[in-house]
């Protein structure tokens, strides 16, 4: 059953990819839901199945190899998973909007950025192309680039880094979506460039009160702009809350590890002398560990860790964890940073 106070809400949804060597499940079994003007964003290292998600929910996964094995993605109440490609097409760009990871491999280097932006406003929103580009110039202007009547004429590679990424905004907000994915829209930006990107995020979702799924393996990004939280791992999702909640008490040693990976000058001296690392790496999909895929790299690892895959518990008020031992285990207590 839909719930009514949700704009996008995932059920179990699971997208499996053929191989050579093998079927990958990069998504299993992943549930969230976002409400109207939230923002949730989506955390884990490389590999976790934070992108997959993101391009299972616009239709992009590439078929084949990949598919949508199961589980439903209703958006305003419809399941986008039912979706023809016509109809996915003019919600694409429209009603949800995505910011890539890479702005020079989104961004067509043979065409200016204003035609670029201009292509989705007269295809979505019915205009003649002078009012597509008057509207271009305008949200140039509107994330922040100077001289925007001049730079809608410029290519990608006559921009910074940082203007690419504010076109990418413009470009996915040029049809004012109720729902903005942002896929690691700031990892190749410098410090200062991605806390005014940040910023401009907020104001806009404020101005025009669209909600926001935004991935990064960032946690420091995520105390700043999130409201709620969802850990992923493996391509399960870990942990789940509000984000204070969440920094203040992490239920799963995962979420933990990630937490304790965070430089902070102010604590350094008294409390680390080099950064805590997670040891290991993510495991490769095709063979993944019995039981808690995390047990091989979880220094509270137990036996029964091992037996079988964790349910996803609900520990209080909605902060859900899969970890069997999250009764046992105050976390609170063992954060570097706390």
């Amino acid at each position: 059953m839909a719930n009514r106070d949700a704009i996008l809400e995932v059920n179990d949804l699971k997208t499996y990819f053929n191989t050579d060597d093998g079927v990958v499940k990069a998504v299993d079994g992943v549930s969230f839901h976002i409400g109207r003007g939230e923002t949730l964003a989506v955390v884990g290292e490389s590999g976790s199945g934070k992108s997959v998600t993101s391009l299972s929910i616009m239709r992009l996964i590439p078929t084949p190899p990949g598919r949508i094995a199961g589980g439903e993605m209703l958006f305003e109440g419809k399941d986008l998973v039912k979706m023809s490609e016509a109809q996915m097409r003019k919600i694409r760009g429209n009603d949800i909007s995505m910011i890539f990871q890479e702005p020079m491999t989104s961004l067509n280097p043979v065409y200016t950025v204003g035609d670029q932006i201009a292509e989705a406003i007269q295809l979505h929103q019915k205009k003649t192309r002078r009012q597509a580009m008057k509207l271009a110039t305008e949200m140039l202007d509107l994330v922040g680039i100077p001289e925007p009547g001049k730079r809608v004429h410029n290519y990608p590679h006559q921009m910074s880094g940082g203007m690419r990424q504010r076109v990418m905004i413009a470009m996915a907000l040029s049809c004012g979506p109720k729902l903005l994915i942002a896929d690691e829209p700031t990892t190749a930006l410098d410090v200062t460039i991605q806390a005014q990107i940040l910023d401009l995020m907020r104001q806009l979702q404020r101005e025009i009160g669209m909600s926001i799924l935004f991935i990064t393996h960032d946690l420091g990004v995520v105390a700043e702009i999130a409201d709620r939280v969802v850990v992923m791992y493996a391509g399960r999702a870990v942990e789940e809350g509000d984000v204070r909640e969440i920094f203040a008490d992490p239920q799963m040693p995962y979420t933990l590890g990630l937490m304790n990976s965070i430089p902070r000058v102010d604590k350094a001296a008294e409390h680390q002398a080099r950064l805590e690392a997670i040891p290991g790496n993510v495991p490769n999909p095709l063979y993944l560990p019995p039981g808690c895929s995390f047990h091989p790299r979880c220094r509270f690892v137990q036996d029964k860790c091992k037996e079988a895959i964790p349910p996803l518990e609900d520990t209080g008020g909605g902060h859900m964890v899969r970890c069997v031992r999250w009764k046992e285990l105050d976390l609170s207590e063992r954060k570097v940073m706390a």
